[in-house]
């Protein structure tokens, strides 16, 4: 039965004296569950391009601020390391506050940050500025995925990582391209202070629309730091996450030298390589949401593994494949490219099922720190192993033999993580 409202509002002060019952202001509706998941996968997706956008800019950064190669690299590098050290950092405290508010304290870190890229006037100010935005930047997806699992219901959290997931993909396909567009009109700062805008827009709609996610504090043990990083790192489940994320990021020892493999191997030129990226890209976003409805469906693990199983004869063909010329490249590199994406889906998912919601900010910021981590020592070891080799790329094929192995070990490892049981999981929004 609806209620009539009154024609004529009486002011709340005088309703007792009339004796007037007080009607209660409508209920704030909660944001759908769609809305806080799309604006995470903005936030993934502007935190990605901060990161990324910086590789392609190289040229003009090193015209610009007169820097050598060496100098570059130490620009990208200090980005990984900072994020790094600032995950383990905040992995003692991650879980004492509301996620909302260390999303946002976080994000905003990060456009400031990126703020600072764009204004930067000198190498020594733009190398501060990326490491600003490391110490910031590195977080994101921990606190991300830790929402994800404390508000999302299990059998829809798949889908939503996949959604969030797919922000890679967009980077790829149309983050990178259109933001060398503006650097090659506008200069590479215009790029910068348009994505601080873009951060500053998605910030807004992060405190208007996300909800407090507050309900593992109540379940949080009072321990101090220290002491619940001691217990973290005694679980079982703990360090074969760890083992499987290292595992994973086995993959950045073979990324930085594809491209030269595609030239100077493949023989691909250098204006075939837009071609290559940008159709494995489209092949990654259309991969991870369709993941991510698989996992819901028959279980992340069976679909990490099946994934894997897929990923090894593709790696090792394209690894293999010697003078294929474009069309042939485009083919490996798309199924490569999108086994790649959907094995990415499930692990993240087996990974925030490992932990209950109480320790879940610590723990996914502990992982956080070890991707980070092992990326960077894998992409050296990669170039250690290729060595004096590189002009020709000889070792391309072993390379890609190491990490192919590393993905039947991820399958392994993925056996034997135990799930925290569903009663200790998210709550539905």
């Amino acid at each position: 039965m609806i209620r009539p409202q009154p024609l004529i509002q009486i002011p709340s002060p005088l309703r007792p004296l009339l004796n007037i019952p007080s009607v209660p202001p409508p209920p704030r509706q909660a944001p759908s569950e769609m809305l806080v998941v799309l604006i995470l996968a903005g936030v993934q997706f502007s935190h990605l391009m901060d990161f990324i956008m910086m590789m392609p800019l190289g040229p003009q950064l090193m015209r610009v601020f007169s820097i050598t190669p060496r100098e570059f690299g130490l620009v990208v590098s200090v980005y990984t390391f900072s994020a790094a050290f600032s995950c383990f950092f905040a992995a003692l405290f991650m879980d004492r506050f509301d996620r909302k508010k260390v999303l946002l304290t976080i994000y905003s870190g990060l456009t400031f940050g990126t703020l600072l890229c764009g204004l930067a006037p000198s190498f020594g100010w733009l190398l501060a500025a990326r490491v600003l935005t490391g110490i910031f930047g590195g977080l994101l997806q921990a606190i991300i995925l830790a929402i994800i699992g404390d508000i999302i219901p299990q059998h829809r959290r798949g889908r939503a990582t996949g959604i969030v997931m797919a922000a890679f993909a967009v980077t790829s396909v149309a983050g990178v391209p259109l933001g060398l567009m503006i650097a090659n009109r506008l200069g590479w700062n215009a790029t910068f202070l348009l994505l601080a805008g873009l951060t500053t827009a998605n910030l807004g709609l992060a405190w208007r629309y996300l909800p407090s996610v507050s309900g593992h504090l109540a379940q949080r043990r009072t321990v101090s730091a220290l002491t619940g990083m001691s217990m973290l790192l005694k679980e079982r489940n703990t360090w074969v996450a760890i083992a499987l994320t290292i595992s994973m990021m086995s993959i950045f020892a073979i990324m930085p030298f594809v491209s030269p493999f595609l030239i100077t191997v493949a023989g691909l030129s250098e204006g075939d390589l837009a071609y290559i990226y940008l159709v494995g890209g489209i092949a990654s976003l259309g991969m991870a949401p369709l993941v991510g409805r698989l996992s819901d469906r028959y279980g992340a693990r069976r679909v990490f593994i099946i994934s894997s199983f897929f990923s090894v004869p593709a790696l090792l063909a394209f690894a293999n494949m010697g003078h294929a010329g474009l069309a042939m490249a485009m083919l490996l590199n798309t199924i490569v490219s999108a086994v790649g994406a959907a094995r990415m889906t499930p692990w993240l998912e087996l990974i925030n099922r490992s932990i209950n919601r109480a320790r879940r900010g610590s723990f996914m910021t502990l992982i956080a720190s070890v991707q980070q981590l092992a990326a960077a020592s894998a992409s050296y070891a990669g170039g250690w192993l290729i060595g004096a080799s590189s002009a020709e790329l000889t070792r391309f094929s072993q390379l890609g033999a190491v990490v192919a192995a590393s993905m039947v070990l991820s399958s392994i490892l993925s056996l034997v993580l135990r799930p925290v049981p569903e009663g200790d999981d998210a709550t539905a929004l």
